[in-house]
């Protein structure tokens, strides 16, 4: 409760992208996240010690991934469209051809 008041009472307020920045990202992150783990599973194989070189591969590639994706897949997929598209003004119809099965 002390969690959404405090955000209830800064919600005016600018913040620096380097704090809003993580949050913008982060479905793009859980999603990249999800299939960086299902491919270096089926290619690496899991290790029974921790490797501080795949720890670092595992933070390093996943955010650049994670921008990219938000930047040419989230932004544009949330943008309105320009105009009314090809079909705008027509009713939408769909031809069926008579059934043939008895009532």
């Amino acid at each position: 409760m002390p969690t959404f008041g405090a955000g209830l009472a800064l919600r005016r307020r600018r913040f620096p992208s380097v704090l809003t920045g993580p949050g913008t990202i982060s479905y793009s992150v859980c999603l990249v996240h999800a299939v960086l783990l299902a491919v270096s599973d089926s290619v690496i194989g899991r290790y029974r010690q921790d490797d501080l070189v795949l720890e670092a591969a595992f933070f390093a590639v996943p955010l650049p991934l994670s921008v990219l994706t938000h930047r040419r897949v989230e932004v544009p997929g949330l943008e309105p469209t320009v105009g009314p598209g090809p079909a705008a003004g027509r009713p939408h119809t769909v031809d069926v051809a008579p059934s043939t099965c008895p009532p």
